[in-house]
């Protein structure tokens, strides 16, 4: 069955709505998701190709990101989007995102209806008291130990979190000062490990290409980070509240496209060959890269933990497993660190 534009359209807008995003129209595509400073330009498009993807790309930018929808896409218009900075959403990444909305949208319901019996339970069994308001003294307050903060334990393959709530706050302040908010954000990420070693020949000479590493993609931002990550555990002891799962942008096949030509790019070698042709030296260069199916790459999805603090007026993210600081940016978006 031919998928319906208008029906795609309201299926998306409430799969972002679901996710915290206000939805509003514009002139450049048929939705625009936003939350905070994030701009995400939705359209569909019944017959993509590198035309009106390469005038949509252009048209958006500066502004924000964007996704295309399409029934399919050939490998020319997909690579075509990625290089351009868009994500591809075909029928099938359609039917994986209604997925998780929908067991999302499941499980909240069941934890709200849960913590609803919970509270009626013992509010029936242990009828509250109204009681004169108790004042503290400030200093005695200081010395009272903290409420122990309730945590649960979901199904997502992520590092652990060493950096804790408190260690996040200090070293905010340090850079930002007195923090007004906190959040634990899990960001999405494509790791990847690769591995080559493959030899060839440029006339009497024997080119030797080998190469190793690890690291991420950013799942959202697209962006490529060499980082090797241990302990890497498949569920997580998260904080009931203020939390925030984050779901990725770019898909798999995408990512293995961009890391592979990443790696390519990485491990290009130019070679210099001079030779004796009778009495006269003769120099010639050649350019050597990795072939993709000489590249042995692994690749799965992990969630990164980043506590994200807001000040007066910066917000700071920090790595949860090794305390990095991974930007300052001003409440208008402008990075300055």
């Amino acid at each position: 069955m031919f998928m319906h534009k208008q029906a795609v359209i309201d299926i998306i807008k409430n799969i972002f709505i679901y996710r915290g995003y206000s939805i509003d129209s514009s002139e450049l595509c048929d939705l625009l998701a936003q939350k905070g400073h994030e701009h995400i330009f939705i359209k569909y498009e019944k017959e993509p190709n590198s035309n009106n993807i390469r005038y949509y790309s252009n048209a958006i930018k500066r502004y924000g990101k964007g996704i295309v929808i399409s029934e399919s896409f050939d490998e020319k218009t997909r690579m075509f989007a990625l290089d351009n900075g868009l994500t591809l959403w075909d029928r099938g990444e359609l039917e994986t995102q209604i997925g998780r909305a929908l067991l999302g949208e499941a499980l909240d319901k069941y934890q709200e209806d849960h913590e609803t019996n919970e509270r009626a339970f013992f509010s029936s069994k242990y009828p509250s008291e109204v009681k004169e308001p108790v004042i503290i003294d400030e200093a005695l307050e200081e010395s009272l130990p903290k409420e122990y903060e309730k945590t649960i334990r979901i199904m997502l393959r992520s590092v652990p979190i060493n950096i804790g709530k408190h260690d996040s706050l200090s070293i905010a302040e340090a850079k930002i000062g007195p923090p007004k908010s906190q959040v634990l954000k899990f960001i999405p990420v494509w790791y990847y490990s690769y591995s080559f070693n493959i030899q060839k020949r440029f006339k009497s000479k024997m080119v030797d290409l080998s190469g190793e590493d690890e690291g991420f993609i950013n799942a959202i931002t697209g962006e490529i980070f060499l980082n090797k990550y241990r302990d890497i555990q498949e569920n997580t002891l998260i904080p009931t509240q203020n939390y925030e799962i984050q779901q990725p942008l770019i898909q798999k096949k995408d990512a293995v496209s961009k890391i592979r030509n990443y790696i390519i790019r990485e491990h290009t070698k130019e070679v210099r060959l001079n030779e004796m042709i009778g009495d006269t030296i003769v120099f010639e260069n050649k350019m050597f890269a990795p072939d993709p199916d000489d590249i042995d790459l692994k690749i799965d999805m992990l969630y990164l933990p980043v506590w994200e603090l807001k000040g007066k007026r910066e917000f700071i993210d920090i790595n949860g497993y090794d305390g990095h600081i991974m930007a300052i940016k001003l409440y208008n978006d402008a990075e300055i660190f």
